[in-house]
């Protein structure tokens, strides 16, 4: 993405100047460097920006956990964006059902099954998922590759859908194969019409070829989907076959969109910005469009999310449109997820591991209180908790706890705050079975943690307050302390710190808004069963 400094003193001070740009530059080239970070200077050099500027915008991100800092102060990906990755990849069609789609493909045909988006850039499209096949030789696009629309046959698909539009006169040549103007793919557009697909053979990678067709995804954003392999083992005989497989699928993949988008859930509540800064709005439109994949807003959903005017809120619209984190539908009426944000979360992945996702807190909570801190992870289907991290204290005498040991729930804080908030009729038998009272748990739900001493590990005290992610219980942040160091009752800041880091493993997980449960339902912790967990857990 082009850097632009235009605009940018007061970034975070009004929404009205268009920082969006700048903001979106910094997220992907965080995105794009894997493995390591950026220093300060060193982006700034790279985006051709102030050094101030990129340190005020990295701050901004560092608060909204968009963006963290590694035991070198690099500035890394942070734990929010790979929450609202994977919660973009279970809950949009392309990744939950296109992946499916894809390894069908690529097991009928023995190539590599690829799709791509086109971006917001109409010289480019990008990797959104691939299946390769079992085979010595395979043709490879790591997710989130960006491809050229004019050379290859994902991205010549994506053009008989969208058009020639953007394109300058005079293209790169990639190989000895590659149309070098837009005329010459314009009359390649008109032959590949009665072919039913696009054939590549060696147009971007000089020894691969593919077959390829295009999709809709909505009134403004298109894809494809691919059969590659590799160049010497491309046959014409196959093209027939494999246009066939591709449009079937390609149908298939248009009507579970279709479908997806008309059954989707309205939001009850709508997440709000806490401030005016830009960047917090930007993050909140982020985290709108991953726990709601297909929601369309229209200006006045928009204009809550941001608690901004009409006028504000168009313009800042505009903005966030012109970066691809918004697409606009054709009505004009109404604003859906961009292509920005489907390579983003293509690039990133899921199935992130949960106990590193808040290793920083834990951490924190450890240094904090000089105790050690541990994660218990609750499993709903088999009503079965265990420890998922154990960060050991400072002190000279201090309790390390197994990572991977199962916990009871009904010995311990640490199980006792997880049990406290499980749906009543779990809750009610495991408590009775093993002699705990109501009135014990109902304790702990009304002050918000757990306390109790020797129950599991001998003269130490445990401390323990519940995380819940979309306001179901998913476990809890246990300190566990010697008993000549707690007498009676735990003092105020040891509750109030296990408290504070188990909201923010809250807020740092969930991804949807709670719903405000019915008079009979209880609270929210309580739901046990919706869609939401969507971290690989340590076992």
């Amino acid at each position: 993405m082009v850097w632009d400094t235009a605009n940018m003193e007061q970034l975070d001070q009004s929404a009205q100047r268009d920082g969006s740009k700048e903001v979106v530059a910094v997220i992907e080239a965080v995105i794009g460097r894997a493995g390591y970070g950026w220093g300060v200077r060193e982006l700034a050099e790279e985006l051709g920006a102030s050094r101030s500027t990129v340190n005020r915008i990295l701050s901004r991100l560092v608060e909204e956990r968009l963006v963290s800092r590694d035991a070198s102060g690099a500035y890394i990906v942070g734990p929010r964006l790979k929450v609202l990755s994977a919660a973009l990849q279970e809950g949009h069609p392309l990744f939950a059902e296109g992946t499916r789609i894809l390894a069908r493909l690529s097991r009928a045909s023995g190539a590599t099954a690829l799709m791509a988006v086109e971006t917001g850039n109409p010289e480019q499209c990008f990797v959104l998922a691939s299946v390769e096949p079992d085979a010595p030789v395979r043709y490879t696009l790591p997710p989130g590759t960006n491809l050229p629309t004019h050379a290859g046959a994902l991205g010549l698909a994506i053009l008989t859908r969208r058009g020639t539009r953007g394109l300058p006169e005079e293209l790169k040549k990639y190989t000895e194969a590659s149309m070098e103007s837009r005329t010459r793919i314009e009359n390649a557009l008109k032959s590949y019409d009665t072919m039913g697909a696009v054939v590549s053979i060696g147009q971007h990678i000089p020894d691969a070829a593919g077959i390829g067709v295009p999709f809709t995804v909505n009134d403004r954003l298109f894809g494809s989907l691919s059969l590659s392999r590799p160049r010497n083992e491309f046959k014409e005989s196959d093209i027939e076959a494999g246009a066939k497989l591709l449009n079937e699928a390609a149908r298939e993949l248009e009507a579970l969109l279709t479908d997806s988008a008309s059954s989707r859930n309205k939001w009850q509540v709508l997440p709000q910005a806490e401030s005016s800064a830009l960047i917090q709005r930007v993050a909140v439109i982020i985290a709108a469009f991953c726990s709601e994949p297909l929601a369309q807003l229209s200006l006045q959903d928009l204009s809550s999310l941001w608690g901004t005017r009409s006028v504000a809120t168009r313009r800042l619209a505009e903005s966030v449109r012109d970066v691809g984190l918004m697409t606009t539908l054709d009505n004009g009426g109404a604003w859906t997820a961009g292509p920005t944000l489907l390579q983003w979360s293509s690039s990133l992945g899921s199935g992130h591991d949960l106990p590193q996702l808040v290793d920083e807190d834990l951490r924190e909570l450890s240094g904090q209180t000089g105790e050690t801190t541990t994660l218990a992870l609750y499993d709903a289907d088999s009503h079965l908790a265990h420890i998922g991290r154990t960060i050991a204290g400072a002190r000279n005498v201090r309790y390390v706890l197994e990572e991977g040991e199962e916990i009871p729930l009904t010995a311990g804080a640490a199980g006792k705050a997880i049990l406290a908030h499980l749906p009543e009729h779990v809750r009610t038998r495991k408590a009775d079975e093993a002699g705990v009272s109501t009135e014990e748990l109902g304790l702990i739900r009304t002050q918000g943690w757990a306390a109790t001493d020797s129950e599991r590990v001998p003269d130490a005290h445990g401390i323990a307050a519940p995380f819940f992610v979309n306001g179901i219980v998913r476990g809890s942040v246990t300190v566990t302390v010697p008993n000549h160091r707690v007498a009676g009752t735990p003092p105020k800041e040891l509750t109030s710190a296990v408290v504070a880091t188990a909201r923010r493993l809250s807020r740092l997980l969930t991804f949807k808004s709670a719903r405000a449960p019915a008079a009979h339902e209880g609270n929210p912790g309580e739901q046990e069963s919706e869609r939401g967990i969507v971290f690989a857990a340590a076992q």
